[in-house]
């Protein structure tokens, strides 16, 4: 029996440590991240142990661009990750709006960012989930590096697979 329990661990010890879970200030928002079996980053949410949204691919599919990335043929930024690193962090804020219904603000949240790279183009991507008490926001980052000179995003392939008739809140990213 100790031989069995041993090898279980033993077989389930990479999955665990394959999955990343945040959690909200007051407990109640958890939110876990993962890559899929062909490097697909996932991240699935929930609050107070009941599922509000279901496994969710990330992804953004680039525009062909000749001049993008020092000229390099554009790849999608969808799979083929590797996790190259992750830290978890706390912030906790109260602040004045010049006008507004309140008086102060509170900015609370955990923070987990993931590090992540794609060896087919040499590209590293960072994650950042921010979990609230009421809620989630993240976020793709693009850190300086050699082969990223700029590139043209054509789709944006974030899921949100809702476990039913959820209200959302987003800013729209098209205004300049």
């Amino acid at each position: 029996m100790k031989k069995f329990s041993v090898l279980l661990m033993g077989l389930l010890l990479p999955m665990l440590a394959a999955a990343q879970t945040v959690k909200s200030p007051n407990g109640n928002v958890s939110l876990t991240f993962s890559l899929s079996d062909k490097g697909q980053p996932t991240y699935e949410m929930s609050y107070k142990g009941k599922a509000v949204i279901k496994p969710s691919h990330l992804g953004l599919e680039l525009a062909k661009d000749k001049h993008a990335s020092k000229g390099m043929e554009e790849t999608d930024l969808m799979d083929g990750f590797t996790e190259t690193g992750s830290k978890t962090s706390t912030f906790d804020e109260t602040w004045k709006p010049v006008w507004g219904e309140t008086a102060t603000i509170r900015n609370n949240y955990n923070e987990m960012e993931v590090n992540l790279n794609q060896a087919s183009s040499k590209r590293n991507i960072t994650i950042r989930f921010r979990v609230y008490d009421y809620g989630m926001g993240l976020r793709y980052e693009f850190p300086q590096q050699e082969l990223l000179n700029y590139f043209v995003i054509k789709e944006e392939h974030t899921q949100f697979a809702m476990t039913g008739n959820h209200t959302a809140y987003w800013i729209p990213g098209d205004y300049d």
